[in-house]
């Protein structure tokens, strides 16, 4: 028998799951052969098993009704991934962005509509406009009667401008 064999550290971390049974059989049999050639091992595994009676005997302590809320509400924080759609100022600032695209939007179609209006399409007032000085003289216009007398005039050469000589 060899006293000095001890557990490895994979086995001593087993020790709690062999000693609740919790072990697949093949790993119960590595460890029962190993506490059968190794006092070393044996002590190990009472000292774990002394433990845990001791364990036992501690009075419990209960956690307050707010522990387990508060402890379930960080875990789903931790969980949760940071999401940047989902944070309030992100919101706020992406309606903002929205109505100011919208209002852009009109803006521009105000414009472009006032834009074809004054420039595309005739306005029916313009001739009127290139025809104000006839329409201002109009009642001198009506007076004259026949075209022979204007013609007169301009023969007479009285109307002339006096730069153009």
């Amino acid at each position: 028998m060899e006293k000095t064999v001890r557990l490895n550290a994979e086995q001593r971390e087993d020790l709690v799951a062999y000693l609740d049974g919790e072990l697949p059989d093949e790993q119960v049999r590595q460890i029962d052969q190993i506490l059968a050639n190794s006092a070393v091992a044996r002590h190990e595994v009472e000292a774990l098993s002394r433990t845990w009676e001791l364990l036992d005997l501690l009075p419990t302590i209960d956690a307050s009704p707010e522990f387990a809320d508060k402890t379930l509400s960080h875990l789903k924080a931790l969980e949760k991934p940071f999401v940047l759609r989902e944070q309030p100022w992100f919101i706020h600032l992406r309606r903002t962005g929205i109505a100011a695209m919208w209002l852009l939007a009109i803006s521009l179609c105000t414009w472009f509509g006032l834009y074809l209006t004054q420039h595309l399409i005739p306005n029916p007032n313009d001739e009127l406009l290139l025809d104000l000085p006839t329409i201002e003289n109009l009642d001198q216009y009506q007076e004259i009667q026949d075209i022979e007398f204007l013609r007169e005039l301009k023969r007479s050469s009285l109307f002339d401008d006096p730069q153009e000589k």
